[in-house]
This record gives C-alpha cells, sequence and structure tokens, in this order.
C-alpha cells in the first residue's frame, strides 16, 4: 500500500448464507474449526505482505458492534447485481464534494 494506511480484518461469515423465506439461513457456511484456522492462515498472509503494525483484527467468533468514521470523500460498498438467493457482495462507490 502506497499511503501507509492500516487494514482492519475481520470474519464475517453472514456473507455466505441464503434467504429462506425472508430469513438468511447460514446452515452451509463453513464450520468454525475450519473457519478459524483459515481466518488466522490470511491476517498472517497480510501482515507479511504489509507492515505487521498496520494489520488489526477483529476476535474470531465474538459479537461485535462495529462503528465507522469514513474519513475521505468516498464511500465504497460491496452488493451484486446478480438477483440470487445467496447474500453476495457487489461493489458500490459514492463520491462526497
Amino acid at each position: 500500500m502506497q499511503r501507509d494506511y492500516g487494514v482492519l480484518l475481520m470474519s464475517q461469515f453472514t456473507l455466505y448464507g441464503f434467504l429462506k423465506g425472508n430469513k438468511p439461513d447460514f446452515h452451509v457456511a463453513m464450520p468454525p474449526q475450519k473457519t478459524k484456522p483459515f481466518y488466522e492462515f490470511l491476517v498472517e498472509k497480510f501482515r507479511k505482505a504489509y507492515k505487521p503494525d498496520a494489520i488489526k483484527d477483529g476476535v474470531f467468533g465474538a459479537m461485535m458492534k462495529v462503528s465507522l468514521v469514513n474519513d475521505g470523500p468516498v464511500t465504497m460498498q460491496l452488493d451484486s447485481s446478480q438477483p440470487s438467493k445467496r447474500v453476495s457482495p457487489t461493489l458500490v462507490i459514492s463520491v462526497i464534494d
């Protein structure tokens, strides 16, 4: 990264879900016994590829309240342009003057 930014990595199982009626269903999500080592591997890859002190991660599997303050003119939101029962991300960019 060229701008000396920090990176926050957080596990998020709810990205892999299906809508069952009007409620999300996460039964097909990877189980925590497999997910935690995968997540820890990803965090280590980031730390080796960038400055270790700049990489922060959440507590795996914990209930967390997260707040965000956008410090800049661009907000990105992931969402999908394809209709699907799967909850999946796409990219929306908002520029604030």
